[in-house]
């Protein structure tokens, strides 16, 4: 934990001598939300976007940290241009399948996450193929 407040700390350095530079606002909001702290994250997630906003991963992570707050109809916004962006990015899908599955939306829930899994599946990314998986399967036992 303790080499999350050291790399905020030399993200604040950076951005003194670079204000501009829209990554370090992003790794440095990835670095916040680390350590628990989705609100100052956002904040650091939402100047990266008005720095660069055709940052995928960004609107991705500033979509899983309201994701986590249970703001999910905002998440659900940013994992939309997520995907507007990169269509194929199927770790965005069961984001937004969960999200969705909160809402009480399961249908849409499964067939995104569903999506996500077939994307993951051809791009041979296993672990959003198990967390695909491991979904779809929650969603079955609960019954919805």
């Amino acid at each position: 934990m303790k080499q999350y407040f050291a790399a905020i700390a030399d993200f604040d350095k950076a951005i003194q001598l670079e204000p501009d530079f829209a990554e370090v606002y992003h790794s440095r909001g990835k670095s916040k939300g680390l350590l628990g702290q989705p609100f100052a994250a956002i904040s650091d997630f939402d100047k990266a976007i008005q720095l660069k906003p055709d940052d995928t991963e960004v609107y991705y992570d500033r979509g899983s940290a309201k994701l986590l707050l249970g703001q999910h109809l905002a998440a659900i916004s940013d994992f939309n241009k997520a995907i507007q962006l990169e269509p194929d990015y199927a770790k965005v899908y069961v984001s937004r399948g969960i999200s969705k599955h909160k809402l009480g939306h399961t249908s849409e829930a499964k067939r995104d996450i569903q999506t996500g899994l077939k994307i993951a599946e051809r791009a041979g990314d296993t672990d959003t193929k198990d967390l695909a998986e491991f979904t779809l399967r929650f969603l079955e036992r609960s019954g919805r």
